[in-house]
């Protein structure tokens, strides 16, 4: 918890209910000068603004006291596919506009078409689709509340599946994959994961040249992630992320057996310069190559507000060797 709480913690109610770190309601943080003190908005705010999604640079989460909310006892899910980014985003704002959907998880899926020549060699390459799992709670899975209609007006490529399951179930969803990972060695594997978050009206163009370069063997044991979001939903200060009514989140997410890394860093540093250039913003949560140039780009006008709570917090640097480097 104290993990994700640093930085923002996101998910596939996010669009909707913000980040983890908006419905953070106390914290007891141990500060660089050995301090134990509890914050909150009411006490200690700058404290607060400061470890919430602050990347443990300046303190450490010890307690965390979180707003919940009561849920319905069964999800719905439709299994969607599509074949253009341009559908999907299209079909995600009418979602996140309005409508009965709670959850949206989509990610890139690679459908291998063998080799082509590229720079007089040959290369894998993939026709990339792109499926969507739109999720609404229920109180008894009737399909008066949320049945086929709910995907009136979509336009997506085919409705593969309806899954209804126990809520606990749903959240749960992904611990087979996870053992899947395990029995086929991927968890062993080295994860360089690249995460960002994207200007909505750039973010179709920029996925296709950056999917158009990578190998579709590289997501072995792993994935390319997509979290739409309202631009609006979460107002943690050092939650970083590009202004506008919606954002795109992109993750390419491999699991790299160790001889292929020196071929496919590179790919994602290329991928991450590009999300920066484009005016997308980094979520700092896996692997992340930036020196005291690239924090201070990262955070922009917030820069100083940064260097002032970290003087007052960890004025020491104890806690910069893996965050922000000063």
């Amino acid at each position: 918890v104290g993990g994700t709480l640093s930085t923002a913690g996101i998910g596939v109610a996010s669009w909707r209910y913000g980040t983890q770190a908006d419905h953070c309601l106390e914290l007891e943080v141990v500060t660089g000068q050995g301090e134990i003190v509890r914050c909150s908005p009411a006490s200690e705010a700058g404290l607060f603004d400061a470890v919430r999604a602050g990347l443990g640079a300046f303190g450490v989460i010890t307690e965390a006291t979180l707003r919940l909310r009561r849920h319905k006892p069964k999800v719905r899910t439709f299994y969607l596919l599509y074949d253009e980014l341009d559908a999907l985003q299209g079909d995600l704002e009418r979602m996140m506009a309005g409508g009965p959907f709670d959850y949206l998880e989509s990610w890139c899926a690679p459908l291998p078409q063998g080799f082509k020549t590229v720079a007089g060699g040959l290369k894998p390459f993939a026709r990339w689709f792109f499926p969507l799992h739109a999720s609404l709670e229920l109180n008894d899975g009737n399909d008066s509340e949320g049945g086929k209609d709910a995907l009136l007006g979509l336009d997506f490529y085919d409705h593969v599946h309806t899954e209804d399951r126990e809520i606990g179930d749903f959240f749960s969803r992904l611990d087979p994959l996870f053992a899947l990972w395990k029995r086929g060695g991927f968890w062993d594997c080295a994860h360089p994961w690249m995460e960002c978050i994207l200007p909505w009206e750039v973010a179709s163009g920029f996925l296709s040249d950056v999917l158009a370069g990578i190998p579709p063997n590289a997501l072995q044991g792993g994935h390319a992630l997509l979290w739409p979001a309202r631009g609006s939903s979460s107002s943690v200060p050092l939650f970083m992320r590009p202004a506008g009514e919606y954002v795109m989140g992109f993750g390419i997410l491999p699991a790299m057996p160790n001889p292929l890394l020196p071929e496919f860093l590179p790919l994602l540093e290329q991928a991450s310069r590009g999300a920066i250039l484009i005016g997308g913003k980094r979520y700092p949560s896996g692997w992340l190559g930036f020196d005291a140039s690239g924090w201070k780009s990262h955070y922009g006008p917030r820069w100083t507000l940064v260097e002032g709570l970290k003087q007052k917090y960890d004025p020491q640097s104890l806690f910069a060797v893996n965050s922000i480097k000063f």
